[in-house]
């Protein structure tokens, strides 16, 4: 495509400008508080205005090169119509401006909507490229890994059980799904994945949701789990030392802190030990021992807690185990820390920026 980046933002500008069929005519979409254009606008101009525009992707092209591909490139043929692509480019643009609203509705695609969410603060044009990519109209984007990202949604229309997450969030993350279990069918609908007509499970394990981040961004991760730690107890029983190895009891929190200080967010699974109401749907009998992975933000030590982001985005308090404050609408919330420790199942880090010599943090003093 080329041009420069003011270029390309006057031709995703003037291309918007003759957009005369706005995505409120969908059938089911309920029109945002304020006319769409005018909330395009405004997310356009925070983009431009903090330089989001110009950063470039895993090719080296600009971010909006991918929003006036978008705007004007070839589409899968629903996207196309006048409404898909006028919704397509508004959703995108405001994942991308407020990345807060990003969540997994009611679907169990709490890691792939964690990945969706990092991606958009972390590497936005790489998100913008991906999103392109998936309903252009090979609907397929090549992952940094050199893999492929594949689209398994040409849907756009809202139903019930999306409840709060966008389309552009729900094609890239059943875009995830499939991609984390290459051997098998994931079913949005049913948020379930499959291998021929058995139905084998939802959700993905640590091994799957590694394979998904590695190939996404391209960089390397290191896991630590529980499991770890139980080995690590095991040799220190033999009588051997396992100073020089991660430990998540140990080191879990140091690695948190000095990550979240360097910028970098950090995966987590908390294994909760009840949901007792999820999104409002209260009732039955509580599930039991179910796993939620997180984006940790960030640790305040000053009042001992964990800071991060639920891809739930909870109006109230779902699951027993912890004394969460729900500080915004889009997830932001916070446990206490001693809380949080004893939740925690495993996380996902950059290995690089851990300095295990560093003196480790002790809950309720100053990193």
């Amino acid at each position: 495509m080329g041009g420069t980046v003011e270029s390309l933002f006057e031709e995703l500008a003037g291309t918007i400008e003759t957009w005369a069929v706005p995505p409120s005519r969908i059938p089911g979409w309920t029109e945002p508080q304020r006319p769409w254009r005018a909330t395009l606008d405004d997310a356009l101009r925070v983009l431009s205005g903090d330089g989001r525009l110009a950063r470039l992707d895993a090719l080296g092209h600009p971010l909006v090169e991918s929003l006036v591909a978008i705007a004007t490139g070839p589409l899968w043929s629903f996207f196309a119509a006048p409404e898909g692509r006028n919704r397509a480019l508004f959703e995108l643009v405001q994942n991308l401006a407020n990345p807060g609203r990003i969540n997994q509705g009611l679907k169990g695609t709490c890691a792939a909507a964690c990945l969706e969410s990092y991606l958009a603060v972390q590497d936005p044009a790489e998100y913008a490229r991906l999103v392109a990519g998936l309903i252009s109209a090979s609907g397929r984007a090549t992952l940094r890994s050199g893999e492929e990202l594949v689209c398994d949604e040409d849907i756009l229309l809202p139903n019930v059980g999306e409840r709060g997450r966008n389309p552009i969030s729900r094609i890239f993350q059943v875009a995830c799904m499939e991609f984390a279990y290459p051997d098998l069918d994931y079913d949005n609908i049913l948020d379930s994945h499959f291998k021929g007509g058995e139905r084998v499970g939802t959700g993905l394990e640590m091994g799957a949701f590694e394979r998904l981040l590695v190939a996404v961004t391209g960089k390397p991760w290191k896991t630590l789990s529980t499991e770890h730690a139980m080995m690590a107890k095991a040799f220190a029983k033999l009588g051997i030392s396992t100073e020089g190895v991660a430990d998540l009891a140990r080191d879990g929190l140091s690695i948190l802190d000095q990550s979240t200080r360097k910028g970098e967010p950090v995966f987590a699974t908390i294994v909760l030990p009840a949901v007792t109401s999820f999104q409002g749907d209260a009732g039955g009998e509580p599930i039991r021992h179910a796993e939620h992975k997180i984006l940790v933000l960030s640790i305040d030590w000053e009042n001992g807690c964990v800071h991060y982001d639920d891809p739930i985005d909870p109006r109230e308090r779902w699951f027993e185990g912890a004394d969460v404050r729900i500080e915004d609408e889009h997830g932001r919330c916070s446990m206490p820390i001693a809380d949080f420790e004893r939740l925690l199942g495993d996380i996902s880090y950059r290995e690089e920026l851990w300095d295990r010599s560093l003196p480790r943090p002790a809950a309720g003093g100053r990193g």
